[in-house]
């Protein structure tokens, strides 16, 4: 499968734009997770600088094959990196990064060459550094030494504005007076955290959820039976993330682990509060992909409660086993913000990234849910 059979409309509007050789100087690439907007824009990169510019599916000129491994001189990645405590001035921000570190990254980098759905994450990163920024405009002002186009990519831009902001001040002012030859992309979960004088920079773009189709036949090529496809497909929302994520689960424990987390957060037990703050407190640094799962499966949960409200009947027969537990849960909290409910899930996941205590976090999330179960609102989440 390509880029188009998962965002055709976008991907026929970017054509267009190379065809007519109308470029941007910066894009922005956002929308919920696991969208494709990463990979549109390895892909776009890919296209500015393949050699057949009429085929636009080439994937075999010695541009594309360089793409395709990621090691092309004109693709120039940035992605959150933990800050080193003692940074080397005279090395690059990748230079800086411990063994352990920059071993993570060179094995993120085969998988994500492999996988353009899979998402890169480093041990500590929590922000794109200024040194990140520093090397992009190094290597912007450097001499074009191969045809085409230099592309920057800056993987989930939101967090160039974690602390004070110093790393998307100091790109605002690459973007005001951008070099020649060089294209920027900005990819990002939340477009709202970026500024608002870095968005006036871009030209938007915004990726809708795939079509849950679309993630049946990409986990199909991914040699998932089709029932079992049919059930990640349904229960997803379009997220191949998150549907990747479920691959090697059983569908009944998928939906059990589900049921088990939603009774623990909703259902208001001095015990079961207790439990879950210790479950979770050391899951989060034990292992935080189960940590971030649970959450995950709890989200996709209260969007199939939204779904059904709106009279939404699933298709899906595993669906269908826990649709009268969501019935119930809706019938029982008709006032329940499940918009807000999502915020605060965002925000809880959100939390360990940004190496917030996440006990706190936790007792926070627990007490703001009872506020949004009654459709009250939270002024104020830690």
């Amino acid at each position: 499968m390509n880029i188009i059979d998962f965002q055709p409309n976008i991907w026929s509007v970017l054509l267009k734009s190379v065809r007519l050789n109308k470029l941007s100087n910066a894009y922005l690439f956002y929308g919920t997770q696991g969208c494709a907007k990463e990979w549109a824009a390895l892909e776009f990169a890919r296209i500015l600088n393949c050699f057949n510019k009429e085929n636009t599916s080439c994937y075999s000129c010695e541009s594309c094959i360089k793409f395709k491994s990621l090691q092309h001189p004109n693709l120039f990645m940035t992605f959150p990196l933990p800050a080193s405590k003692k940074e080397n001035k005279k090395k690059d921000s990748i230079g800086n990064l411990s063994q352990d570190n920059y071993e993570i990254l060179l094995d993120s980098l085969n998988k994500k060459s492999e996988n353009p759905f899979y998402k890169i994450n480093i041990p500590g990163a929590q922000r794109i550094l200024l040194s990140s920024i520093k090397d992009i405009k190094k290597n912007s002002f450097l001499k074009l030494e191969h045809a085409g186009k230099k592309v920057f990519i800056i993987f989930d831009a939101h967090l160039l504005c974690v602390g004070s902001g110093e790393s998307a001040n100091s790109l605002l002012k690459i973007l005001e007076e951008p070099p020649e030859n060089s294209l920027f992309i900005l990819t990002t979960d939340f477009k709202n955290k970026l500024l608002p004088t870095i968005l006036s920079r871009c030209q938007k773009y915004f990726f809708s959820d795939i079509d849950i189709s679309s993630v049946q036949l990409y986990l199909e090529d991914q040699g998932i039976d089709k029932e079992k496809a049919t059930e990640i497909a349904s229960f997803s929302f379009g997220n191949i993330q998150f549907a990747s994520s479920l691959i090697n689960i059983s569908n009944t424990s998928i939906f059990r682990k589900t049921q088990k987390f939603i009774e623990q957060i909703v259902v208001f037990k001095r015990d079961n509060w207790e439990l879950f703050l210790k479950e979770f407190s050391m899951l989060a640094y034990r292992n935080p992909d189960e940590y971030y799962l649970n959450f995950q499966l709890a989200q996709a949960w209260f969007n199939h409660a939204m779904k059904i409200r709106s009279e939404y009947e699933s298709h899906s027969l595993e669906l269908k086993r826990i649709e009268n537990k969501i019935r119930e849960f809706n019938k029982n909290y008709p006032n329940a913000d499940l918009v807000e409910i999502n915020k605060l899930i965002e925000h809880t996941l959100s939390a360990l990234k940004l190496n917030l205590d996440i006990n706190l976090t936790l007792i926070n999330f627990l007490m703001s849910m009872q506020t949004l179960l009654k459709g009250k609102k939270i002024k104020k989440v830690i």
